[in-house]
């Protein structure tokens, strides 16, 4: 039976809580940048509203499987959609406790941690007790780096259309390993797609076998 909480009601409070986090969140964060379009820069903050806004199509679809009755699985988004969005949103918070904070290249502060420990916690419990199990394949971990590699044309060419708005602290790029002035630039940007390639490939490994698809291998090694 695959993993996933069997109580629609349940499911939308859970959900409702999320959200509400994520408005909170997101709303005290951005204001951090000075500006809402300098905050946009941010990976982290586009992937919060990104969160924001998967929770939010949840509740509405959720809201109207209730007419089937309160037990059985909860509706929820398009799989391979929704399973790489919440990946990035624990990506990029796991980012920012481990690349950004540490050199102060982004907010810092109780509102920064309110807003990336939401990020972290609010997808994985999203992810693992509400959403669809076994319905996402390997080859839509592919499709879904066409955001990082938008996000990585975006940030190049940000400073060149902005060279005086830095997105935070003097910081020119919103992921400072980015820079194209680097003379490692090859080997960050192939490490910065490997990373998030990475880390859907697993989601939907640990997706898959949450759905009993690997079942095969726990009966050859019986």
């Amino acid at each position: 039976m695959p993993m996933v909480l069997r109580n629609r009601l349940i499911a939308l409070l859970l959900r409702i809580a999320i959200f509400a986090l994520y408005v909170t969140s997101v709303g005290v964060y951005i204001p951090q940048f000075g500006s809402f379009w300098v905050a946009m820069c941010s990976f982290s903050v586009e992937m919060g509203i990104a969160g924001m806004v998967l929770v939010g199509l949840e509740i509405v679809f959720n809201l109207i499987d209730l007419r089937h009755g309160i037990h059985g699985v909860p509706a929820g988004p398009y799989m391979p959609i929704g399973l790489p969005i919440n990946v990035f949103c624990i990506l990029s918070g796991t980012l920012y406790f481990t690349s950004l904070l540490p050199i102060n290249a982004a907010p810092g502060g109780t509102y920064a941690l309110l807003f990336h420990l939401t990020l972290i916690i609010g997808s994985l419990v999203d992810w693992i007790l509400l959403d669809e199990k076994g319905t996402v394949r390997f080859v839509n971990g592919f499709v879904a780096q066409l955001y990082p590699i938008l996000f990585f044309i975006f940030a190049y060419f940000r400073t060149v259309i902005w060279p005086s708005v830095p997105v935070y602290n003097g910081f020119m790029y919103p992921l400072p390993f980015l820079d194209y002035t680097n003379p490692n630039i090859v080997g960050h940007a192939f490490g910065f797609f490997g990373l998030t390639l990475g880390s859907v490939s697993l989601a939907i490994f640990i997706n898959n076998l949450l759905a009993g698809r690997y079942g095969f291998i726990l009966k050859a090694e019986d």
